[in-house]
């Protein structure tokens, strides 16, 4: 049984509340409760009063059946209820784990309620966030699902489109690309849905003022590893298309006026010192001499440019470059064409960002970890991947809640990073699941040394909110080419070498070979 100190110590310093219930002939007491939960019910009641003089009797008898299943089933029980004891009712999610005797025998149960209503509110403000980025960024965004759905549109759609985002949702890609008139082979679906990015200029048509041309870009929606989406991201680039379709009509017509000539006299061009610079087919054709290098032309150049301001600022532009030139191929001069992208740069990267890592821990996701491992494949690079958990983590979020669990996790990852080299990676895969990726592996004992870096630093007392831990690690390795020529063949080997390490006994290190795998301990 939890003794005094040792329950100060635990619990004092949570902000959730705690309660140390005992069950004696079909009826509940308080034993001990952390502070915050005598400070909520400091007028209710003390440690050692039945529940049902403390909470209402109908608030009681809605509670008791949950406590008598813990009890009964020997296995933690959790439900959701509105806290009475607060004047403003708030939401809590509540835990009840039965503790045991020596006889195995349930007699306690430690209660731990958690305000989800706050988890609520921080979700609900985020959401806030990205809806108002999506809301109210000037290029058009719609949202659409796997199956070519689309789901949401932004304002902006409106503006650019002509078309109220309501006639724009629920309808099919194939029905959006035929409302705004465009060629379905400019906009492949299996490009848009199988491309991780895909960038493409494009013309389409305005529900009203006709044609328009857009600058397309699809990113990827990634929710927990999962691609459930893409987000269509187009740019109006009407303006400077125009432009530059006006310029490339004054060179079509400066050509036009050249070729007249051409045809009519037999030209060349000398430069002051009597070099020939140019000469027509007609000169070529009476004298019997070939073109060579007279004559260097420039095409049209397009494509984005990151650039840095006086201030240190980075700022992203569409650019379109068109050479022009005189009548004799000369380029004279060039005509530059650009626009300001950085906010939507700045949204692509944000997106990326958010699709290839993990949201918690801030390091690289299973989705990244496969394009890695596959581009290092391509290249024929020895490497290694160390498939890792941390042992007994259930155990941080049943006695500490998930808060300190999450903090936890982010420190973890964090002792991962500091153990490997420049070269090498850490990626989360779920959970307590982690997967390092060791790049350049000329020999075993740089894994070694890698390996026993990581159970030093991870055995280290941690200190999360006045908690102290230590933790150890049970890790899997697998090798390429050795054991797998694909992402899939290798993480499963490395899977497999982590779950023997598992079944030998945790806090060690396995190899994956066919018959047997080896194995190495760390106490």
């Amino acid at each position: 049984m939890l003794k005094d100190h040792m329950f100060e110590f635990y619990f004092d310093q949570m902000n959730e509340l705690v309660f140390l219930a005992e069950v004696k002939n079909q009826h509940l007491y308080y034993k001990k409760m952390n502070k915050a939960a005598a400070k909520l019910i400091r007028c209710q009641g003390e440690a050692g009063m039945r529940l049902e003089s403390v909470l209402p009797e109908r608030t009681y008898r809605s509670l008791y059946p949950y406590y008598m299943k813990a009890m009964e089933t020997k296995k933690p029980v959790t439900y959701h209820d509105i806290n009475t004891f607060l004047d403003e009712a708030e939401a809590f999610e509540t835990t009840l784990t039965p503790i045991f005797d020596d006889a195995d025998n349930s007699t306690h149960l430690l209660v731990m309620s958690k305000n989800i209503q706050k988890l609520k509110k921080e979700l609900a403000q985020s959401m806030e966030q990205y809806k108002s980025l999506f809301m109210n960024h000037e290029n058009a965004i719609c949202m659409m699902d796997l199956s070519g759905k689309i789901v949401q549109a932004n304002p902006a759609c409106e503006q650019m489109f002509g078309y109220d985002a309501q006639e724009i949702i629920n309808s099919s890609y194939r029905q959006l690309l035929e409302k705004l008139k465009i060629d379905a082979r400019a906009l492949p679906f299996h490009h848009i849905i199988y491309d991780q990015s895909y960038s493409k200029e494009i013309q389409a048509w305005h529900k009203e003022k006709g044609k328009i041309y857009l600058y397309v870009t699809n990113v990827p929606i990634i929710v927990e590893n999962e691609w459930i989406g893409i987000y269509l991201i187009a740019q109006d680039i009407t303006q400077e298309k125009t432009a530059e379709i006006k310029l490339e009509n004054t060179v079509k017509d400066l050509a036009n006026m050249k070729y007249a000539l051409d045809e009519s006299a037999i030209v060349s061009v000398l430069d002051p010192y009597g070099t020939i610079m140019y000469v027509n087919d007609m000169f070529c054709t009476i004298f019997g001499y070939e073109k060579e290098e007279l004559i260097g032309q420039g095409k049209v150049w397009r494509g984005q440019v990151k650039s840095i301001t006086k201030e240190g600022v980075i700022v992203w532009s569409h650019k379109t470059i068109v050479p022009l030139t005189d009548i004799h191929h000369r380029i004279s001069s060039y005509v530059l064409i650009q626009t300001d992208i950085t906010a939507q740069k700045k949204l692509e990267n944000q997106l990326k960002f958010k699709a290839f890592h993990d949201s918690l821990t801030g390091v690289p996701n299973r989705m990244m970890l496969q394009k890695q491992v596959q581009a290092a494949i391509e290249q024929k690079e020895r490497f290694g991947l160390l498939f890792l958990d941390c042992d007994n983590f259930k155990e941080v979020n049943d006695q500490f809640g998930h808060d300190i669990g999450d903090a936890f996790l982010i420190q973890y990852a964090h002792r991962l990073t500091s153990c490997i080299r420049a070269c090498d990676e850490v990626y989360r895969l779920g959970g307590d699941e982690f997967v390092i990726l060791l790049r350049q592996i000329e020999r075993c004992e740089e894994i070694q040394q890698i390996i026993e870096r990581i159970h030093g630093e991870l055995q280290k007392e941690w200190s999360i909110e006045s908690c102290i831990f230590t933790a150890t690690s049970t890790i899997g390795a697998a090798y390429y080419p050795e054991n797998g020529e694909s992402f899939q063949e290798l993480l499963k080997q490395a899977d497999q070498a982590l779950y023997e390490g598992k079944r030998q006994g945790k806090n060690n290190v396995n190899f994956y070979k066919k018959k047997p795998i080896c194995s190495r301990f760390y106490r």
